[in-house]
């Protein structure tokens, strides 16, 4: 009689390897090993043409019992390295058995583990000292656990008879182990594989965990949560860095910090750059942080990723040909080329543009604003390059005759050799200061919308006298290591989902807060967005999607700093709304700009509203444009605000625009 799996042994594996540190792209590795191990051969194909591949990619990934996978359709395939309550919610549609694996590995941080042939479609193999790459590429940062190698197995064999794998041993250690060893062979994992990426504690498949009929996938990956655990905390090193900062760029890689001249908007991103750079001296080549001064003639992206020139000096090829061929490498295309480097992508790199809006922001900077967001969207990288694959070949040759041993001279080589383009790396982060006054230019929403707008204060004379600052900090390494969380969830896509909040569940599923309280804290966040965008709609400042979702991601991260600063969960969610008060301030408000007649006393309402306040309230949330209806917050609309809480910063800033208004008739965020 044939014996399968039950669906409560293979739910608690999905949890047990979900709750690790392990990447979505373990799945893609393993897919690849058993690709080769059944194909029989050293480099294979990774398209929908090779049955070696589909083959591999329904015994690991296919959802449906008969193993079928229909093109184009969703859920067709489950990855067990995601939890099915995070924001992928661990499932891909069926596309997925076409540019999952293939587009995953072909990608720039793969370089050093996999080798691609030229052949047309090109075939995929084993770098030799891959392994010693393994952990980095695959792995989570953060502190934790590797996936189980028995789980693994469990999760493998999820739909066959296990009777054929165990061979006849019948003892609840002695299956599991067999399933373990059974799993080995059929993936021809290395010792050395094994060690960089899977844990081996001992297991057990019980008579109860065996009956007579498959398991039905409806059964066990419907209404999975994962095990709750606070996260760790990285060791202290002593050094500290801006809490704002840091959360703001693991929310968003794009930050603008406006203030009055003076008041260390460079500095704090640079001494964060410095502290980074050297953390991680021994293990990167060159800088990772590089200060560009905006020029006011800037008027294209050239000053920034530089151009072909077919009028270079003369220089001779590999080939023995010669060609005046050239390209102008700037600084910012050494730094992307640097982060995109296999031995760096774990390591955040920064580009620091001072007195950004000195030329036009949407002008100079555009092929940025699009990418980046492009890449959170599209799943090919490749489709969203920053440097073509023909500019490449030029830019590699003279870097490998500048230093072939740079770190950007290996990064371009790499490109080339995998015919591949230059794409935004997932570790770059961009940071913008900006002055106004009459030598500068506003910026567009376009750009306030990308990006969190940091506001620096000036202190008072004696506060400086006094060495007081405004800043919150935290220590370098729990700064680092939310930076870390970050590029691996824009290098796995996190966060593409139609409901914004979702991301929130990793609060429940990785960092112990109370799914009852995130819940409660969630239906606030939306009646203040609600009403927020009640109060800006007519005076055209309301917002779509990008905002909604940046201020939960914001959120997610603000809620991680706190529980990785050492508070507990219980005590971190008490900060809800500290956290969600500098969102709508570095999200929600920069826009907002207009004189008296445009405006009214919309800013007054909305401060009023942020009390908790109402039209009919004595401060009222309400207000007239002209001969149109009044806008207002009713009393069913209001926010309850708790004891002791308040969206002071957002309140001040609101008052202080207001005040400006009515003083000169034209106010924005940005003074």
């Amino acid at each position: 009689m044939a014996r399968y799996l039950t669906a409560a042994r293979i739910k608690a594996s999905i949890a047990a390897l979900a709750d690790t540190r392990a990447k979505a792209a373990l799945m893609d590795f393993l897919i690849l090993k058993r690709t080769l191990a059944v194909a029989g051969q050293t480099h294979v194909a990774i398209t929908q043409s090779q049955p070696a591949y589909l083959q591999a990619t329904k015994e690991l990934a296919g959802v449906k019992l008969d193993n079928s996978i229909v093109i184009g359709e969703g859920r067709q395939i489950f990855n067990v390295f995601e939890s099915q309550e995070s924001s992928r919610a661990g499932f891909r549609g069926g596309k997925y058995i076409s540019n999952g694996t293939g587009t995953t590995i072909a990608g720039n941080p793969w370089q050093s583990v996999i080798e691609l042939t030229t052949d047309a479609p090109r075939k995929a193999g084993l770098r030799a000292g891959h392994e010693a790459h393994l952990e980095a590429l695959l792995l989570k940062a953060a502190n934790g656990i590797k996936p189980s190698l028995g789980e693994a197995a469990v999760w493998s064999f999820r739909k066959i008879d296990i009777d054929t794998v165990i061979a006849g041993r019948v003892g609840p250690a002695d299956r599991f182990n067999a399933l373990r060893d059974r799993f080995i062979t059929d993936y021809s994992l290395s010792a050395a594989e094994r060690a960089a990426l899977f844990s081996d504690p001992a297991g057990e498949i019980t008579d109860a965990d065996l009956q007579d009929v498959p398991a039905m996938p409806e059964d066990y990956l419907d209404g999975l949560v994962a095990a709750s655990t606070p996260a760790a905390t990285a060791a202290a090193t002593g050094k500290t860095c801006s809490l704002d900062l840091v959360v703001a760029l693991s929310a968003k890689p794009f930050v603008i910090l406006t203030g009055a001249s003076g008041t260390g908007k460079s500095r704090s991103t640079l001494r964060l750059a410095e502290q980074l750079q050297e953390y991680y001296d021994a293990q990167v080549k060159g800088q990772i942080f590089q200060l560009i001064p905006i020029g006011p003639d800037w008027t294209s992206p050239k000053k920034l990723l530089g151009f072909r020139t077919p009028f270079g000096s003369l220089r001779k090829r590999a080939d023995g040909t010669e060609t005046n061929e050239s390209y102008e490498i700037t600084e910012t295309l050494r730094i992307i080329l640097r982060a995109c480097n296999p031995s760096s992508t774990k390591i955040p790199h920064f580009l620091v543009f001072d007195e950004m809006n000195l030329s036009h922001v949407e002008r100079y900077f555009a092929p940025f604003l699009s990418l980046m967001e492009a890449s959170s969207i599209l799943e090919d990288g490749e489709n969203a390059p920053i440097v073509d694959k023909q500019s490449m070949l030029v830019i590699s040759e003279l870097l490998n005759a500048e230093d072939p041993a740079s770190a950007e001279a290996e990064s371009a080589a790499l490109l080339v050799t995998n015919d591949q383009p230059l794409t935004l790396p997932p570790n770059l982060f961009y940071v913008g200061t900006v002055n106004i006054d009459e030598t500068t230019y506003m910026f567009s929403p376009k750009v306030l919308d990308r990006a969190h707008v940091l506001e620096a204060r000036a202190l008072r004379p004696s506060e400086y006298a006094a060495g007081s600052t405004l800043e919150e900090t935290l220590d370098l390494a729990i700064g680092d290591q939310l930076l870390q969380e970050a590029i691996d969830d824009r290098e796995t896509g996190e966060g593409r989902t139609a409901d914004p909040s979702q991301i929130l569940v990793a609060l429940v599923e990785k960092h112990g807060v109370d799914k009852t309280e995130l819940e409660r804290h969630r239906a606030f966040t939306l009646q203040v967005l609600e009403g927020c965008f009640k109060l800006l709609a007519p005076i055209g400042f309301e917002f779509a999607y990008r905002v909604n979702k940046e201020i939960y991601a914001y959120m997610l991260v603000w809620i991680k700093a706190q529980i990785v600063n050492g508070i507990a969960p219980a005590d971190a969610m008490n900060r809800w709304i500290d956290g969600l008060d500098r969102a709508l301030l570095q999200k929600v408000l920069p826009k907002i700009h207009g004189n008296r007649s445009a405006l009214g006393d919309s800013l007054k309402a909305i401060h009023a509203f942020l009390g908790g306040s109402h039209a009919d309230s004595e401060s009222p949330a309400r207000y007239t444009l002209g001969a149109e209806a009044s806008t207002r917050i009713e009393p069913g609309e209001a926010i309850n605000l708790p004891t002791g809480k308040e969206f002071g910063r957002c309140r001040a800033k609101l008052l202080e625009m207001h005040t400006r208004l009515l003083s000169r008739n034209y106010v924005s965020f940005v003074k």
